[in-house]
């Protein structure tokens, strides 16, 4: 199998940066070892193709434009009406197999994991260090585990998923890997203040 190639190659650089008195508020690492899968269907078959998917990979689809369905490292997002991602580890063999034929013609499948970079914000002032640029509350109240948000910061488009965890706060960003540099300069320049940890990409 073929490793992984990081956008970031050329700007990561694990270790401690910004604020280095106080224990690091933020930490942010590269997820680079994942499967990003588009199913896209048609309005009057769209229900059937998710009862497939929903057999295929024993799992519920979401039925909303705000919240993922997530179970184990996969996470399914649908971001637009007829319009699924499904996220996962790279080992994943149900979605890297995942292919019109698995769905009986009932959808269309493309590969878009070399589009998008996904970077994992995580620790107590991730919300409010994402928030310097997102125009979206990530207050826990507001924006429960699972929640997700289409938008963009510093004019980057970006998805933004609030991940489940037992403790502590978690982000995933999805960003085109075009703009993941960009990005990544804007979020390690922004999480100096709150002292921020690096740490190698998984």
């Amino acid at each position: 199998m073929l490793e992984p190639r990081s956008a970031l190659a050329a700007v990561y650089a694990p270790g401690r940066i910004g604020a280095i008195e106080v224990t690091a508020g933020v930490a942010v690492h590269e997820r680079l070892r994942r499967t990003l899968v588009q199913v896209s269907g048609w309005q009057d078959s769209f229900a059937a193709l998710c009862r497939t998917l929903e057999a295929t990979c024993g799992m519920a689809m979401p039925e909303g434009f705000a919240r993922a369905v997530s179970a184990n490292e996969r996470s399914v997002f649908r971001v637009a009406p007829e319009r699924l991602w499904l996220a996962g580890a790279a080992t994943d063999a149900v979605l890297r197999c995942l292919d019109e034929a698995a769905l009986g013609g009932q959808g269309v499948v493309t590969d878009i994991a070399a589009s998008r970079t996904v970077i994992r914000v995580l620790g107590p002032n991730a919300g409010e260090l994402l928030n310097r640029g997102l125009p979206v509350d990530l207050d826990l109240a507001r924006f429960p585990a699972e929640s997700f948000a289409q938008s963009a910061i510093d004019h980057m488009p970006v998805l933004v998923h609030r991940v489940s965890m037992d403790r502590g706060v978690a982000f995933d960003v999805y960003v085109t890997s075009d703009y993941a540099v960009s990005f990544w300069q804007w979020l390690t320049e922004a999480a100096q203040s709150f002292g921020c940890e690096i740490r190698n990409a998984e």
